[in-house]
């Protein structure tokens, strides 16, 4: 049995205790075009595969009916080394279990935007760069590079925000100036997901 069917089974598993069935966005989550229906994610894998050699490892972020982080693994990093990194996001309370990462690449992307931020002791030691696009040019966010300049030793966190644009967002414009900080485009963008993932860099 896999690594990625371990992790399928377990975080279905969780979601048939809970018995409920999570909303990650608003409840005013938009429902005509643009937007779509609301996302529904109860596991974040990030895939970390260093570049010139070195095996790829999966870490973990599971949530439960509301929305709330119940558990989460640590990202283990090695100074000098950049890797290359794609995000996966699925909602395991379907049979079988249902990719939300197809739906937002395939019919959603200039409706997403991924926002990743190093917190922290590691804030200078890491470097997020090259994200993909979505068809209008614009940062989408499904792959990207991580680069670790230094900071053995430094321990922090890695933040993972997933912005949805509703039906009232002027696309692409909206999508381009929201900063998703204190400036963030007020009342048509919503967080599908946001949290961290501890970092560790040896």
């Amino acid at each position: 049995m896999t690594k990625k069917n371990l992790r399928l089974i377990r975080a279905v598993t969780f979601a048939a205790i809970l018995g409920v069935t999570l909303s990650a966005c608003d409840s005013n989550e938009p429902d005509g075009d643009g937007a779509g229906e609301e996302e529904v994610i109860t596991l974040v894998t990030l895939t970390l595969t260093p570049q010139g050699g070195g095996a790829a490892m999966d870490v973990d972020a599971v949530f439960d009916e509301a929305g709330v982080l119940q558990s989460v693994e640590t990202i283990m990093l090695t100074a000098g080394t950049t890797y290359d990194v794609s995000v996966d996001l699925l909602n395991t309370l379907e049979t079988p279990a249902e990719s939300i990462t197809e739906e937002i690449r395939d019919e959603e992307p200039h409706a997403h935007q991924f926002f990743y931020t190093a917190e922290g002791a590691v804030s200078d030691n890491i470097a997020i760069t090259n994200l993909d696009t979505d068809p209008n040019g614009d940062q989408l966010g499904l792959t990207f590079d991580i680069a670790v300049t230094g900071g053995a030793g430094e321990s922090g966190q890695f933040r993972l925000k997933l912005r949805h644009y509703e039906d009232d967002a002027d696309l692409p414009e909206d999508k381009r100036n929201d900063t998703a900080s204190a400036s963030e485009v007020p009342g048509i963008v919503e967080n599908d997901v946001n949290f961290t993932f501890p970092v560790s860099i040896s």
